[in-house]
């Protein structure tokens, strides 16, 4: 009975209650130093879904496409963090929201989370960018592209915020 009630739960719930764990995670970072778990949070959908990957999509550029990121001229650990950040956000917001939520109410629920954490027109801006990657990803299914196209747009953002035009 109770394992059912927990099936339902999941079934019904999660993606709310997940969010609201992210917020929660961040919230508490900002307010009172605890530790970021906003990682592990983004990642966790990958317990609920089937083959999220996607690995025989033809989208899947991943290995045309990576060795371009390092003539960007950033550090290999920062580009680690940047790639795992955007396919830990893309797979939370795309792979998994979206499944039940449009793109316009998921691109506000993307953009809360970076207001949450910067509190800048920057974050207010990563609304548009997020309808972006959400057409991509209902137009290809693939969560490694939306990664890419994510991290290139954080490429490209970074880039162009250190040549302060």
């Amino acid at each position: 009975m109770i394992g059912k009630r927990i099936d339902w739960f999941i079934k019904n719930y999660s993606e709310v209650f997940l969010y609201l764990l992210l917020l929660g995670s961040l919230l508490s970072r900002k307010l009172f130093g605890l530790p970021d778990f906003s990682t592990f949070i983004l990642l966790s959908p990958l317990l609920f879904l089937e083959d999220p990957l996607r690995w025989k999509n033809r989208w899947n550029l991943f290995l045309i496409t990576l060795p371009a990121c390092l003539f960007t001229g950033i550090g290999i650990y920062t580009l680690f963090s940047m790639s795992f950040s955007a396919f830990a956000e893309e797979l939370f917001f795309r792979g998994y929201l979206m499944r039940r939520y449009s793109n316009l109410i998921v691109s506000f629920m993307f953009t809360f989370p970076h207001l949450l954490l910067y509190q800048n027109l920057q974050s207010v801006l990563t609304f548009f960018p997020s309808l972006l990657f959400g057409i991509v990803y209902q137009k290809t299914q693939s969560l490694i592209f939306v990664s890419l196209l994510h991290l290139y747009s954080n490429l490209v953002y970074r880039y162009l915020a250190f040549l302060k035009l």
